[in-house]
Protein backbone atom coordinates (compact mmCIF):
# COMPACT_ATOMS: atom_id res chain seq x y z
CA UNK A 1 0.00 0.00 0.00
CA UNK A 2 1.02 3.30 -0.89
CA UNK A 3 0.58 6.82 -0.32
CA UNK A 4 -1.21 9.06 -2.97
CA UNK A 5 1.89 10.19 -4.87
CA UNK A 6 3.43 6.85 -5.24
CA UNK A 7 -0.64 5.05 -6.32
CA UNK A 8 -1.17 7.82 -8.78
CA UNK A 9 2.12 6.85 -10.17
CA UNK A 10 1.95 3.12 -10.17
CA UNK A 11 -1.84 3.02 -10.94
CA UNK A 12 -4.53 6.05 -11.00
CA UNK A 13 -2.38 8.07 -13.78
CA UNK A 14 -2.94 5.28 -16.32
CA UNK A 15 -6.07 3.48 -15.30
CA UNK A 16 -4.27 0.38 -14.25
CA UNK A 17 -3.68 -0.12 -18.05
CA UNK A 18 0.21 -1.51 -18.85
CA UNK A 19 -0.17 -0.34 -22.39
CA UNK A 20 -1.43 3.22 -21.28
CA UNK A 21 1.59 3.62 -18.88
CA UNK A 22 3.47 2.44 -22.05
CA UNK A 23 2.33 5.45 -23.78
CA UNK A 24 2.71 7.96 -20.89
CA UNK A 25 6.52 6.68 -20.46
CA UNK A 26 6.88 7.40 -24.28
CA UNK A 27 5.19 11.07 -24.32
CA UNK A 28 7.60 11.88 -21.52
CA UNK A 29 10.69 10.70 -23.12
CA UNK A 30 11.61 13.67 -25.10
CA UNK A 31 10.55 16.27 -22.26
CA UNK A 32 13.04 14.31 -20.02
CA UNK A 33 15.67 14.21 -22.64
CA UNK A 34 15.21 18.40 -23.25
CA UNK A 35 15.55 18.36 -19.14
CA UNK A 36 18.72 16.61 -19.38
CA UNK A 37 20.25 18.30 -22.64
CA UNK A 38 19.48 21.67 -21.17
CA UNK A 39 21.58 21.09 -18.23
CA UNK A 40 24.09 20.12 -19.73
CA UNK A 41 24.48 16.57 -17.92
CA UNK A 42 28.14 15.17 -17.80
CA UNK A 43 29.24 12.19 -15.89
CA UNK A 44 31.02 14.50 -13.68
CA UNK A 45 27.52 15.79 -12.29
CA UNK A 46 25.88 15.28 -9.39
CA UNK A 47 22.65 15.66 -10.22
CA UNK A 48 19.70 16.72 -7.65
CA UNK A 49 16.51 14.99 -9.27
CA UNK A 50 13.93 17.26 -6.96
CA UNK A 51 9.99 15.51 -6.59
CA UNK A 52 11.73 12.48 -8.64
CA UNK A 53 8.31 10.78 -8.65
CA UNK A 54 9.08 7.26 -10.60
CA UNK A 55 12.42 8.45 -11.49
CA UNK A 56 12.04 9.37 -14.78
CA UNK A 57 14.59 12.24 -14.95
CA UNK A 58 16.73 10.54 -12.48
CA UNK A 59 17.52 7.73 -14.25
CA UNK A 60 18.18 9.41 -17.47
CA UNK A 61 20.63 11.21 -15.97
CA UNK A 62 22.18 7.69 -14.55
CA UNK A 63 21.97 6.53 -18.10
CA UNK A 64 24.82 9.69 -19.20
CA UNK A 65 26.86 8.96 -16.44
CA UNK A 66 25.67 11.57 -13.73
CA UNK A 67 26.18 10.57 -10.20
CA UNK A 68 22.42 10.94 -8.90
CA UNK A 69 20.21 12.69 -6.12
CA UNK A 70 16.40 11.13 -6.05
CA UNK A 71 14.53 13.41 -3.53
CA UNK A 72 10.98 13.45 -2.89
CA UNK A 73 8.21 14.00 -0.54
CA UNK A 74 7.03 10.26 -0.84
CA UNK A 75 9.07 7.37 0.90
CA UNK A 76 7.30 5.06 -1.21
CA UNK A 77 8.48 6.93 -4.64
CA UNK A 78 12.00 6.23 -2.92
CA UNK A 79 11.69 2.71 -2.53
CA UNK A 80 10.02 2.24 -6.14
CA UNK A 81 13.31 4.12 -7.29
CA UNK A 82 15.82 2.32 -5.26
CA UNK A 83 13.97 -1.09 -6.58
CA UNK A 84 15.31 0.40 -10.28
CA UNK A 85 18.60 2.03 -9.38
CA UNK A 86 19.57 0.40 -6.43
CA UNK A 87 22.93 1.71 -4.51
CA UNK A 88 23.69 3.40 -8.22
CA UNK A 89 22.11 6.53 -6.62
CA UNK A 90 21.55 8.16 -3.73
CA UNK A 91 18.31 8.35 -2.12
CA UNK A 92 16.87 11.75 -0.23
CA UNK A 93 12.83 12.18 2.03
CA UNK A 94 12.42 16.12 1.47
CA UNK A 95 9.84 18.60 -0.11
CA UNK A 96 10.94 21.17 -2.91
CA UNK A 97 11.47 23.90 -0.10
CA UNK A 98 13.54 22.26 2.58
CA UNK A 99 16.18 19.80 0.79
CA UNK A 100 18.72 19.47 3.52
CA UNK A 101 22.02 19.23 3.36
CA UNK A 102 22.71 18.71 -0.49
CA UNK A 103 25.71 20.15 -2.65
CA UNK A 104 24.80 19.48 -6.60
CA UNK A 105 26.26 20.47 -9.97
CA UNK A 106 22.73 19.70 -11.34
CA UNK A 107 19.05 20.67 -10.40
CA UNK A 108 16.51 19.04 -12.12
CA UNK A 109 12.40 18.79 -11.82
CA UNK A 110 9.34 18.18 -13.75
CA UNK A 111 6.00 19.44 -12.97
CA UNK A 112 6.59 19.47 -9.30
CA UNK A 113 6.15 23.63 -8.65
CA UNK A 114 2.56 23.03 -9.36
CA UNK A 115 2.02 21.31 -5.98
CA UNK A 116 4.48 23.82 -3.89
CA UNK A 117 2.39 26.56 -2.44
CA UNK A 118 5.50 28.44 -1.56
CA UNK A 119 7.53 28.41 -4.84
CA UNK A 120 9.86 31.52 -4.14
CA UNK A 121 11.31 29.08 -1.22
CA UNK A 122 11.58 26.40 -3.65
CA UNK A 123 13.15 28.34 -6.12
CA UNK A 124 15.72 29.73 -3.57
CA UNK A 125 16.70 26.13 -2.05
CA UNK A 126 17.47 25.30 -5.77
CA UNK A 127 19.73 28.08 -5.92
CA UNK A 128 21.15 27.30 -2.34
CA UNK A 129 22.02 23.77 -3.01
CA UNK A 130 23.92 24.26 -6.20
CA UNK A 131 27.89 24.60 -6.11
CA UNK A 132 28.99 27.52 -8.05
CA UNK A 133 27.87 27.58 -11.75
CA UNK A 134 25.21 24.87 -11.41
CA UNK A 135 22.89 24.55 -13.22
CA UNK A 136 19.06 24.78 -13.22
CA UNK A 137 16.28 22.98 -15.70
CA UNK A 138 12.89 22.25 -15.23
CA UNK A 139 9.68 21.84 -17.02
CA UNK A 140 6.05 22.88 -15.50
CA UNK A 141 2.60 22.36 -17.33
CA UNK A 142 1.31 26.24 -17.20
CA UNK A 143 -2.51 25.15 -16.26
CA UNK A 144 -3.94 28.65 -15.96
CA UNK A 145 -3.95 28.38 -19.86
CA UNK A 146 -7.21 27.06 -20.96
CA UNK A 147 -8.30 26.08 -17.40
CA UNK A 148 -11.81 28.13 -18.36
CA UNK A 149 -12.36 25.97 -21.15
CA UNK A 150 -11.80 22.45 -19.57
CA UNK A 151 -13.51 23.92 -16.63
CA UNK A 152 -16.46 24.05 -19.02
CA UNK A 153 -16.13 20.92 -21.51
CA UNK A 154 -12.92 18.80 -19.55
CA UNK A 155 -11.94 18.72 -23.13
CA UNK A 156 -15.31 17.19 -25.01
CA UNK A 157 -15.91 18.83 -28.25
CA UNK A 158 -19.65 18.27 -28.57
CA UNK A 159 -21.86 18.15 -24.68
CA UNK A 160 -25.34 19.05 -25.79
CA UNK A 161 -27.69 17.91 -23.89
CA UNK A 162 -25.77 16.92 -21.55
CA UNK A 163 -24.35 19.94 -20.33
CA UNK A 164 -26.12 20.20 -16.86
CA UNK A 165 -24.60 16.54 -16.27
CA UNK A 166 -20.88 16.92 -17.04
CA UNK A 167 -20.69 20.41 -15.22
CA UNK A 168 -21.75 18.26 -11.81
CA UNK A 169 -19.00 15.80 -12.68
CA UNK A 170 -16.35 18.82 -13.38
CA UNK A 171 -18.11 20.63 -9.88
CA UNK A 172 -17.76 17.58 -8.06
CA UNK A 173 -13.93 17.61 -9.64
CA UNK A 174 -13.83 20.76 -7.80
CA UNK A 175 -15.00 19.90 -4.76
CA UNK A 176 -12.06 16.52 -4.07
CA UNK A 177 -8.94 18.92 -5.48
CA UNK A 178 -10.34 21.99 -2.85
CA UNK A 179 -7.72 24.22 -2.03
CA UNK A 180 -4.87 21.50 -3.39
CA UNK A 181 -5.59 23.14 -7.19
CA UNK A 182 -4.81 26.47 -6.02
CA UNK A 183 -0.60 26.17 -6.29
CA UNK A 184 -1.56 24.36 -9.47
CA UNK A 185 -3.31 27.21 -11.09
CA UNK A 186 -1.36 30.03 -8.92
CA UNK A 187 1.56 30.78 -11.69
CA UNK A 188 2.25 31.44 -15.21
CA UNK A 189 5.49 31.58 -17.05
CA UNK A 190 6.16 35.31 -16.20
CA UNK A 191 6.00 34.39 -12.46
CA UNK A 192 8.65 31.33 -13.19
CA UNK A 193 11.21 33.85 -14.41
CA UNK A 194 10.65 36.24 -11.54
CA UNK A 195 11.22 33.47 -9.07
CA UNK A 196 14.41 32.10 -10.70
CA UNK A 197 15.53 35.86 -11.19
CA UNK A 198 14.66 36.93 -7.58
CA UNK A 199 16.72 33.44 -6.20
CA UNK A 200 20.16 34.81 -7.58
CA UNK A 201 19.80 32.79 -11.24
CA UNK A 202 21.37 34.00 -14.24
CA UNK A 203 21.54 33.34 -18.12
CA UNK A 204 17.89 32.21 -17.69
CA UNK A 205 16.15 31.06 -20.73
CA UNK A 206 12.26 30.27 -20.35
CA UNK A 207 10.67 28.17 -23.60
CA UNK A 208 6.87 28.69 -23.45
CA UNK A 209 4.72 26.31 -25.53
CA UNK A 210 0.91 26.89 -25.71
CA UNK A 211 -1.31 24.87 -27.93
CA UNK A 212 -4.73 25.18 -29.36
CA UNK A 213 -6.22 22.08 -31.02
CA UNK A 214 -9.76 20.32 -32.11
CA UNK A 215 -7.66 16.98 -30.96
CA UNK A 216 -8.34 15.71 -27.75
CA UNK A 217 -5.91 16.00 -25.01
CA UNK A 218 -5.85 12.45 -23.67
CA UNK A 219 -3.80 10.40 -25.16
CA UNK A 220 -5.92 7.20 -24.83
CA UNK A 221 -9.08 6.36 -26.79
CA UNK A 222 -10.20 3.60 -24.26
CA UNK A 223 -13.05 4.97 -22.65
CA UNK A 224 -12.65 2.33 -19.36
CA UNK A 225 -8.83 3.63 -18.80
CA UNK A 226 -10.27 7.55 -19.30
CA UNK A 227 -12.88 6.68 -16.41
CA UNK A 228 -10.11 5.23 -13.67
CA UNK A 229 -7.12 7.78 -14.47
CA UNK A 230 -6.74 10.80 -12.89
CA UNK A 231 -4.78 13.73 -13.79
CA UNK A 232 -2.90 14.11 -10.61
CA UNK A 233 -2.87 12.89 -7.51
CA UNK A 234 -4.20 14.74 -5.61
CA UNK A 235 -7.79 14.57 -7.85
CA UNK A 236 -10.32 12.04 -8.18
CA UNK A 237 -10.82 9.89 -11.47
CA UNK A 238 -13.96 10.47 -14.03
CA UNK A 239 -15.36 7.51 -12.75
CA UNK A 240 -15.19 8.07 -9.22
CA UNK A 241 -16.32 11.88 -9.61
CA UNK A 242 -18.80 10.85 -12.17
CA UNK A 243 -20.49 8.21 -9.50
CA UNK A 244 -20.75 10.65 -6.69
CA UNK A 245 -22.22 13.26 -8.48
CA UNK A 246 -24.98 11.61 -10.77
CA UNK A 247 -27.59 8.68 -10.26
CA UNK A 248 -26.93 5.48 -12.27
CA UNK A 249 -29.22 6.40 -15.20
CA UNK A 250 -27.60 9.99 -15.59
CA UNK A 251 -24.02 8.53 -15.41
CA UNK A 252 -25.52 6.09 -18.48
CA UNK A 253 -27.00 9.33 -20.34
CA UNK A 254 -23.73 11.36 -19.81
CA UNK A 255 -22.14 8.14 -21.16
CA UNK A 256 -24.19 7.78 -24.05
CA UNK A 257 -23.18 11.38 -25.79
CA UNK A 258 -19.87 11.56 -24.30
CA UNK A 259 -18.28 7.85 -25.17
CA UNK A 260 -18.90 7.89 -29.07
CA UNK A 261 -16.72 10.67 -29.66
CA UNK A 262 -14.31 9.82 -27.25
CA UNK A 263 -13.49 6.91 -28.72
CA UNK A 264 -13.39 8.33 -32.39
CA UNK A 265 -10.73 10.41 -31.16
CA UNK A 266 -12.75 13.61 -31.35
CA UNK A 267 -12.17 16.31 -28.37
CA UNK A 268 -10.35 19.77 -27.66
CA UNK A 269 -7.67 21.12 -25.85
CA UNK A 270 -5.80 23.98 -25.26
CA UNK A 271 -2.62 23.58 -23.19
CA UNK A 272 0.95 25.31 -21.82
CA UNK A 273 3.93 24.66 -20.72
CA UNK A 274 7.37 25.75 -20.47
CA UNK A 275 10.93 24.61 -19.74
CA UNK A 276 13.18 26.86 -17.70
CA UNK A 277 16.57 26.90 -17.51
CA UNK A 278 19.39 28.77 -15.35
CA UNK A 279 23.30 28.87 -14.16
CA UNK A 280 24.27 30.00 -10.56
CA UNK A 281 26.56 32.76 -10.69
CA UNK A 282 30.28 31.43 -9.96
CA UNK A 283 30.97 34.75 -8.05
Amino acid sequence: MGDRWSEWLRARRDGGSPEQRRLTLEHLAPIRDRILDQAEVTPDDVLLDVGCGDGLIGLGALDRGARVIFSDISEECLVDCRGIAGDAAEYRLASATDLGNIAADVVTARSVLIYVPDKARAFAEFFRVLRPDGRLSLFEPINRFGLETRREKFGFRDTAGVEELLARVIEEVRRVDGDALEPMIDFDERDLLAHAENAGFADLRLELTAEVSQRPMWTTRDWDVFLDSSPNPLSPTFREAMNAALSPREAARLEEVLRPQFEAGEGTSRMAHAFLVGRKPEG
